[in-house]
C-alpha cells in the first residue's frame, strides 16, 4: 500500500502540510525522546506507583530492545490489550523505539472481538494488561502466530506459554541495539472500533497525524510541561491515548493514570495531585457533578479541559462548581480533536456548540453531493487536516468510501456552522449509539439476537439517559407473540459471549414494525413509539 494511497490527499496538499511545519520528519520514538530527555521528574503517575521521565526512557529502549530479541521486525503489530497503568505506557513507547505498531484494545472487547482484530492485523505479539477476567477473554482470543504472549504480572493462572511483564523486560539477553527509525508518514498506530461483526474497524494513524492532533490540541488550550492531566476514560480509545497519554509523550506533561472509573476516586486524584486538564465523556462528567464529594474536594487548580457531549445546563454546572472552562469537543478516532474550545475563546460561545475547528484543519458542510452548503444550513460534516487519519486497515472499499475525492472524511454526521465558525452538532446519520462515550453498532446486536429461537425480527434502537447519553432498546418481535423478558436476551448473548457492554438495557415487544415501501425499518418512527410507551427506567 502505497504512502499516496494511505493518506488519500491530493498531493498538493500534502506538500503543503510539510511546509507549513504541519508535518516533520522525526519518527514516534523521535520525537518521545526529545521531549523525554527535556523533561525532568515525574512522567506518569499509576495509583502509588511513579515513572519518571528518565524511567521511561531507559525501560522502554530495555523493551524495545527485548521486542527485538523475540522476532519482531519493523512494521510488524504488538496488541496492547487491557487498562492504564505504568507497564501499558512503556509499551507503546518502546514499540516506537523498536519500530513496530501498537494495536490498542479496551479491556471490555470480547473474545470474539479481540480474535477477529489478532487476525485481521497479523499481530505477532499479544501485551494483556487487565484484570484476570480480561486477560483470560484476551488468552483465549490467542491463534498460531503470535510470537509471544506477555501479561501483568499480577496476572494469576496465566498459562504456561505467557511471560510476565518484567519476566520478559528482564530476561532478554543485553542489547545495544539502536532504535529502528521509521518514516513519518508509515502507519504508527492502530485504534479499533468495537464492531463484531465482519473485519473489525482499524484506524490508521501515522506519526505526523498523531503529533499534529496532539501538538495543536495541546496549544490550542494551552497544554505544556508544567501542567497535570488526568486520564479517566478507558484504555485504547482515541481520548485515553492521542489525548490523553500521548501529551506526555509529545508534550512533556505530567499524567495521572485512573485505572478504574470512580468519580470520589477522581476528584481524590484532582486534589491530591492538582490537576489541571482533563477529558471527560458525559458520564464521567455527570458521576462528578452528582458526587457527594464534589463540592468539599478543592478542585481550583482545575483551570480548563474537555468535557464533551453534556447540556447547556451541565456545562454551566460543571463551570461554577468544577473546571473553570469546560470546553466541548466533536472528534473521533478517525480525525482527533477536530472541534474543541481554545483559551482565546469567549466561553459563552462555548456554552451550545462544540466549538471551532483546530488551527490549519478544515471543517465543511456539505449535501449528499459533496457540495458545500452555507452558514446556518444543516448538512453532512466533513472534515480534513493533517490530523486525519491514513484509512481503515487492510480495507481499502471502505477507505475509498469515507473519503471524498479531495480527501475529506465524511463522520456521517450532520449539523450546522454559525457566522464565527462555530460547529452545532444536530444528529447522526449512521445508526449507533453513544453509551457513555462508548459506540454500539445496533446491527450487530440485531445480528447476534436474530439467533434466538423465539425472535422473529429485532431492531435496536436508542433510548435517551441523562447520565449515559443513550441506551439500547431491543424492539422484538416474537415467533409465539408472548412477551420476552430482558434477562432471557441477556442469557442468550452471554451463553454466545456477546460483548457485555452492547448488551440493550430495555426491552419492548411489538406485533410490528413501521416500515418503508421497500420494507426497511422506519428507526426514528420506532423509537418515538418506545418513548410513548413509557420512559424507560
Amino acid at each position: 500500500m502505497s504512502i499516496e494511497y494511505r493518506f488519500a490527499l491530493p498531493p498538493a496538499i500534502r506538500r503543503q502540510y510539510y511546509e507549513a511545519g504541519h508535518w516533520r520528519a522525526d519518527d514516534f520514538w523521535r520525537s518521545i525522546a526529545q521531549n523525554v530527555d527535556a523533561q525532568a521528574g515525574v512522567a506518569f503517575i499509576d495509583g502509588e506507583r511513579e515513572l519518571t521521565f528518565a524511567q521511561l526512557h531507559s525501560t522502554a529502549q530495555r523493551l524495545g530492545r527485548a521486542f527485538m530479541n523475540a522476532g519482531l521486525q519493523p512494521g510488524d503489530v504488538v496488541a496492547v490489550h487491557g487498562r492504564h497503568c505504568l507497564e501499558s505506557t512503556i509499551t507503546i513507547a518502546a514499540c516506537a523505539y523498536a519500530g513496530l505498531v501498537p494495536a490498542l484494545l479496551p479491556h471490555m472487547f470480547s473474545t470474539g472481538q479481540i480474535r477477529a482484530i489478532l487476525d485481521v492485523s497479523g499481530a505477532r505479539l499479544l501485551v494483556s494488561l487487565g484484570e484476570d477476567v480480561e486477560t483470560e477473554r484476551a488468552l483465549r482470543a490467542r491463534g498460531d502466530s503470535l510470537a509471544a504472549t506477555i501479561v501483568a504480572d499480577h496476572s494469576q493462572g496465566a498459562d504456561p506459554g505467557c511471560t510476565k511483564w518484567t519476566d520478559f523486560l528482564t530476561s532478554a539477553a543485553a542489547s545495544d541495539a539502536p532504535p529502528r527509525p521509521r518514516d513519518a508518514d508509515e502507519l504508527a498506530l492502530l485504534i479499533f472500533s468495537s464492531g463484531t461483526t465482519g473485519e473489525p474497524k482499524g484506524v490508521m494513524h501515522s506519526t505526523n497525524t498523531l503529533r499534529f492532533s496532539v501538538e495543536t490540541y495541546a496549544r490550542y488550550q494551552s497544554i505544556s510541561a508544567d501542567d497535570v492531566n488526568l486520564v479517566v476514560t478507558a484504555f485504547g480509545f482515541v481520548g485515553s491515548s492521542v489525548l490523553g497519554t500521548f501529551l506526555t509523550y509529545f508534550v512533556g506533561c505530567r499524567t495521572v493514570l485512573q485505572r478504574n472509573w470512580n468519580a470520589q476516586d477522581a476528584l481524590a486524584l484532582v486534589a491530591k495531585h492538582r490537576v489541571t486538564h482533563v477529558l471527560l465523556m458525559p458520564t464521567h462528567a455527570i458521576d462528578i457533578l452528582e458526587s457527594p464529594e464534589l463540592d468539599a474536594t478543592d478542585c481550583t487548580s482545575l483551570g480548563r479541559g474537555v468535557i464533551a457531549g453534556i447540556s447547556e445546563a451541565h456545562r454551566l454546572d460543571a463551570r461554577r462548581r468544577f473546571c473553570a472552562r469546560p470546553y466541548p469537543m466533536y472528534g473521533m478516532s478517525e480525525s482527533p480533536a477536530h472541534v474543541t474550545g481554545s483559551t482565546a475563546d469567549d466561553i459563552e460561545d462555548l456554552r451550545t456548540t462544540e466549538g471551532r475547528s483546530l488551527p490549519h484543519t478544515e471543517l465543511l458542510i456539505c449535501d449528499d453531493e459533496d457540495r458545500r452548503l452555507p452558514v446556518g444550513v444543516q448538512g453532512n460534516i466533513v472534515v480534513r487536516g493533517p490530523n486525519r487519519f491514513l484509512g481503515y486497515y487492510r480495507n481499502e472499499a471502505l477507505t475509498r468510501s469515507a473519503l471524498t475525492a479531495d480527501g475529506f472524511f465524511r463522520t456521517g454526521d450532520v449539523g450546522f456552522l454559525d457566522d464565527k465558525g462555530m460547529l452545532t452538532f444536530v444528529s447522526r446519520s449512521k445508526d449507533i449509539i453513544r453509551r457513555g462515550g462508548i459506540t454500539i453498532t445496533p446491527a450487530d446486536v440485531e445480528t447476534a439476537l436474530r439467533s434466538h429461537p423465539r425472535i422473529a425480527d429485532v431492531a435496536v434502537v436508542p433510548v435517551p439517559d441523562a447520565r449515559l447519553g443513550e441506551r439500547a432498546c431491543a424492539c422484538v418481535i416474537t415467533r409465539d407473540g408472548a412477551d420476552i423478558r430482558l434477562e432471557e436476551l441477556a442469557d442468550f448473548l452471554e451463553r454466545k459471549s456477546f460483548p457485555r457492554y452492547q448488551w440493550p438495557e430495555f426491552v419492548e415487544r411489538f406485533t410490528d414494525f413501521p416500515r418503508t415501501p421497500s420494507l426497511k425499518v422506519q428507526k426514528p418512527e420506532l423509537r418515538r413509539q418506545v418513548l410513548d410507551r413509557h420512559t424507560p427506567s
